[in-house]
């Protein structure tokens, strides 16, 4: 049965803070951090500090960083840190405030700043000069057991400084299955073990006993060994820089520039926050496939309450946790804190700290989002963190829509994928050693829409500045594979008015070793939803080509680039599906997802359909199915476009009633405060406009959905290229259209059972 998910109009519990103790449910921090007993923090900070000498150290902390991510990117050994940048560095005051994030994975500085706390008011007195604290454990501080923070404080004079952090995924850290995404894991105890935090470097020494703890899990241990000398060599790399600035220009001098710069991070963040209207914006997804075996359907809802300068976070809505697709409390967080800082804060350098402080969260315990203690997690970078990502990416973006600023509304961008389509296989490779391989193809990504601008094919993730796409030599050298192709995925971008990147899609096939196929994403539902009228990102496909001529093919010279005509069976994969053994002559392919579009396809300007056409990033076909427009060799035909979009236009209206004409554009009056180009904010009829026609979608406290058409047909009939919910979850499934009454254009839309409330999610306070 559905979860009613209104309930995230409710004001959301605030529990206090010793419910939220790291052992039973999620550590979670509420206030300054208690100052720990035996430990002497420096808070001395000059104020007099001249232009000059603030700019050098600014730099010179955020360079500190900077050549963190250099040494762990120089000496770690495995693919996922050396290829694709899949960790993150940051630099913490001495009370824990992040001050600044690193370029990489942004979630993972929103959790570090957690852990720190913890290590400070759990084991204060026992934190010493020369020491690191390692900590994978979910219900602290991580999103789910590989990424493994490293902790290191820095003391000045015999005072704490401040703290230099980072968290890196590891390729093995245990499990059921290899790779430590455990999709068939019931509960915690079929995931990696679960670190709190423990001191593993000890007066600059690697503890030997406790990293032979460390080690005995993972499949393979000499590279987590190597990847945590990495991390230690980088966090001491961070140390000297940071202990340089102190010797030069004074400890009082620098800890005054920390100060200012998390002010001015502040200050920004609340000049910003002056030009948005108070209210509620909300975003819901349906995750599937809890686990292997399953075949339900869960919500995950995600709201942000802005009220002046602060922002409060609930998960109100959201599923209880279940099988495999649950995230630590701290992975939402981090998540949400990254997009903050990206979208944001853009200009400060990665400080997001000056807005943490007018942020809170009050999730609901024991949820997907929010687990309590023996939920399964260790999938979540696959299933569930990059739905916190996209949902803290969609509820900031339709905030910053909001905005009178259009600097503001300009820095807006639609959700990520929400999921992170991969491979990961293991076997023996060409060289007859073990390897665990976690394809990170995705990180090539796409760019999200704007409400005045395209994304594009392979523009890497909003919330990973600097990750980086892998050298597909580099994964053929190391692991027993060679690809057919690598390429863009026509068709499969959020389309809207404004569109996203397309995703890429691959073909491989082993070669001169052993694989099995341990994790694979297949999906029916669209998660990453659009937004104001937007078509979501793309769904996640594997496919198996069992018994394929593709050696035959080879031998005469050819490389196939299209599996559907290479022979053979192809074996039905199921989401999260069992391992599988991969034989000679059999070939895999997976797609990655593409973010959300923005606004309603049917409003795209024809000219800009036709030059992507193009281009091939839409083929002929998805230009009229999508975008109502018809084309004649490659050309825009004018009256068929009209007619068509027209006639479409008519049928959303009709649906809702009597046939009518939609009415045509008018112009909004000057100044006029909106919610991006879809509606209109009349505070003198305290109204909801469409900002197209001026026709009234209700009370500006309302749910404007309410007063529009809506659309309810089986997601498996929308425009978009899905295949049959059947095949994967046993609910049914629709695609609902809510669209303007008077014009008929279409302002927002869902995925959802039938029966599903509406979801509010932009209700803006009266």
């Amino acid at each position: 049965m559905p979860v009613d998910t209104t309930k995230h109009l409710e004001e959301p519990v605030k529990r206090p803070r010793e419910f939220w103790d790291g052992i039973n449910h999620a550590f979670i921090p509420d206030g300054p951090v208690d100052d720990p007993e035996g430990l002497r923090l420096h808070r001395d900070a000059a104020d007099d500090i001249d232009p000059v000498t603030y700019e050098v150290i600014r730099h010179g902390l955020w360079n500190a960083n900077m050549d963190h991510v250099r040494v762990i990117e120089n000496l770690g050994v495995s693919p996922i840190t050396v290829e694709i940048r899949d960790f993150q560095t940051c630099i913490l005051t001495e009370d824990a405030e992040v001050l600044y994030f690193g370029p990489c994975l942004q979630y993972m500085s929103g959790m570090v700043d957690m852990q720190v706390r913890f290590v400070m008011e759990r084991h204060g007195d026992a934190v010493r000069d020369g020491d690191m604290w390692l900590c994978n454990d979910p219900i602290v501080g991580t999103a789910h057991q590989p990424d493994v923070g490293l902790l290191c404080p820095v003391f000045v004079h015999g005072k704490l400084f401040c703290w230099v952090g980072n968290i890196a995924h590891q390729n093995d850290i245990g499990g059921t299955v290899p790779g430590s995404f455990c999709p068939n894991a019931q509960d915690v105890f079929w995931d990696p073990p679960s670190y709190p935090p423990f001191r593993i470097v000890k007066d600059g020494r690697i503890d030997p006993e406790l990293e032979a703890i460390y080690r005995r899990s993972s499949r393979t241990p000499e590279a987590l060994s190597l990847d945590l000398r990495a991390t230690i060599a980088g966090n001491l790399a961070a140390k000297a820089r940071v202990l340089t600035l102190v010797q030069r220009y004074g400890e009082d001098v620098v800890k005054g520039v920390m100060r200012r710069v998390i002010d001015a991070s502040e200050r920004a963040f609340k000049e910003m926050m002056d030009t948005i209207p108070d209210g509620r914006y909300s975003e819901r997804m349906f995750n599937e496939v809890a686990m292997t075996g399953d075949r339900g359907i869960y919500p995950v809802v995600t709201t942000v309450t802005k009220r002046g300068h602060a922002l409060i976070f609930d998960n109100v809505g959201t599923h209880a946790q279940v099988g495999a697709i649950n995230v630590g409390f701290a992975g939402w967080r981090g998540a949400i804190l990254g997009a903050i800082n990206v979208l944001m804060l853009a200009d400060q350098m990665g400080c997001a700290a000056g807005a943490v402080r007018h942020m809170e969260f009050r999730p609901e315990p024991g949820t997907i989002t929010c687990p309590d203690w023996g939920a399964a997690v260790s999938p979540a970078g696959i299933y569930a963190t990059e739905i916190g990502m996209s949902h803290g990416m969609a509820v900031v973006t339709k905030m910053m829509l909001a905005s009178t600023e259009t600097a503001v509304r300009d820095g807006a961008l639609t959700a990520t994928s929400a999921q992170w389509a991969a491979q990961i296989i293991a076997g023996v490779n060409q060289r007859g050693a073990y390897y665990v391989g976690g394809e990170g193809d995705n990180m090539l990504g796409a760019g999200g829409a704007t409400w005045r601008r395209d994304g594009q094919f392979a523009d890497g993730h909003a919330l990973v500045p600097e990750g980086r796409g892998p050298n597909v030599e580099v994964y053929e050298r190391d692991w027993p594979i060679l690809y057919l192709y690598r390429r863009e995925f026509a068709d499969s971008a959020g389309a809207g008015r404004c569109r996203s990147g397309n995703g890429g899609e691959l073909a491989y096939l082993p070669h001169n070793g052993h694989s099995g196929l341990g994790v694979y994403t297949n999906e029916a539902l669209p998660k990453a939803m659009g937004i104001l009228g937007g078509d979501p990102g793309a769904v996640a496909r594997s496919r198996l080509i069992r018994d394929t001529n593709v050696r035959e093919r080879f031998a005469a010279g050819e490389v196939p680039q299209d599996i559907g005509a290479l022979g053979g069976r192809e074996e039905q994969l199921i989401g999260k599906g069992p391992g599988l053994l991969i034989e000679d002559s059999d070939v895999l392919y997976w797609n990655w997802l593409s973010p959300a579009g923005y606004g309603d396809p049917l409003t795209r300007d024809p000219d800009l359909v036709a030059r992507d056409v193009g281009s091939g990033t839409v083929t002929v076909a998805g230009a009229e199915r999508i975008y109502g427009v018809v084309l004649r060799e490659g050309r825009v035909h004018p009256e068929p476009t009209a007619a068509l979009r027209e006639q479409r236009l008519r049928e959303r209206l009709s649906s809702g009633g009597p046939p009518r004409e939609p009415l045509a554009p008018s112009e909004p009056p000057d100044g006029a405060e909106t919610i991006g180009d879809a509606y209109l904010i009349d505070r003198d009829g305290s109204l909801l406009r469409c900002l197209r026609c001026a026709t009234s979608l209700g009370a500006i406290d309302g749910n404007p959905k309410e007063a529009m058409v809506l659309m309810q047909r089986p997601l498996g009939d929308a425009a978009l290229q899905l295949p049959d919910p059947a095949q994967f979850v046993d609910a049914e499934v629709v695609w609902r259209e809510f669209c303007c009454p008077g014009c008929g254009v279409r302002l927002a839309t869902e995925v959802a059972e039938p029966d599903t409330p509406i979801l509010a999610e932009i209700r803006l306070a009266s």
